[in-house]
């Protein structure tokens, strides 16, 4: 049942699933709809993919959305959707343990204004996308999050988040994409734990309250083009190995504490359409090198 980008408007229904026992794809998204979800829902036992976003949804997620077992797809993003007022935690989290095949799962752009409780890594190990910025998420990332082994993508981005990046995230072998910018972040595990996540793309840590300096190995992640660690308060001279993944199209640094001189291996960065190093504490000349490289 596809009724996306229409003018629907109203509630669902309370008794919203108990005839529908055989559907499995539900698209609802871009409409006007508003008002709770019905626990009902869960009565269309055989639904696998749900899409309600970009709705006006309003209340908490019920808990009983966990009785779908065969849901691979939850996106409920860009509505009004909020935390279980009875607990600080975000509890259809826990629901989720229920979940054997889901692997995206989409909550972005909710005042959810709730914690990610430790269950989350009960959650189904077919997880391939966690996407939720934008939440007013709070508390820190648990430990559990490094049972997803699975992840592709992870996205919590301007939420406000807090504490440390957990030890666990250098089990998330698969990850591609991580976004954590715009939180408040503090490095109490090193930075180094990220260079197991050989497979990342693009990583985004800005706009965090990170006091570290940038680990060498950050030269070893061979797969990484978009790198943005810019208002932060990383500190001392970046390692030169910074400059050696040759297909580097991004780097953000602004915003530091970074010092000494900029060296002859920027150039390494032959791909690189996008270097930011300013405002920060950089000293001594620009290496004709550069000039020479970005003239040609």
């Amino acid at each position: 049942m596809a009724l996306t980008q229409n003018q629907l408007s109203g509630n669902l229904p309370s008794t919203f699933g108990y005839r529908l026992h055989n559907l499995e794809e539900l698209y609802l998204a871009i409409n006007y709809l508003s008002r709770a979800l019905p626990s009902s829902i869960s009565n269309s036992s055989n639904l696998r993919l749900i899409e309600f976003g970009g709705n006006k949804f309003t209340g908490s997620i019920p808990t009983s959305m966990g009785d779908l077992r065969f849901l691979e797809l939850l996106d409920l993003s860009g509505n009004l959707l909020v935390s279980d007022s009875a607990s600080p935690e975000l509890s259809f989290i826990t629901s989720l343990a229920k979940y054997q095949y889901l692997s995206i799962l989409v909550l972005g752009d909710n005042p959810l204004n709730g914690i990610i409780p430790d269950s989350l890594s009960n959650v189904s190990t077919s997880l391939e996308e966690l996407s939720a910025p934008n939440c007013k998420i709070k508390g820190s990332i648990p430990d559990g999050i490094g049972n997803l082994r699975s992840l592709i993508l992870l996205d919590l981005s301007n939420n406000d988040l807090s504490g440390s990046l957990p030890a666990t995230i250098n089990d998330l072998q698969k990850l591609q994409y991580m976004d954590l910018s715009m939180n408040k972040l503090i490095s109490r595990v090193p930075l180094h734990l990220l260079c197991a996540l050989h497979n990342l793309d693009t990583m985004n840590l800005g706009q965090n309250q990170i006091m570290a300096s940038i680990p060498k190995c950050f030269g070893n992640l061979t797969s990484l083009r978009h790198l943005d660690l810019s208002y932060n308060r990383l500190y001392s001279a970046p390692p030169e190995e910074i400059w050696n993944p040759k297909d580097l199209l991004e780097l953000d640094l602004y915003s530091n504490l970074l010092s000494g001189s900029l060296p002859y291996a920027i150039t390494n960065m032959k791909m690189a359409n996008w270097v930011d190093l300013s405002t920060n504490q950089f000293s001594g000349g620009i290496p004709n090198s550069i000039v020479l490289n970005s003239k040609s």
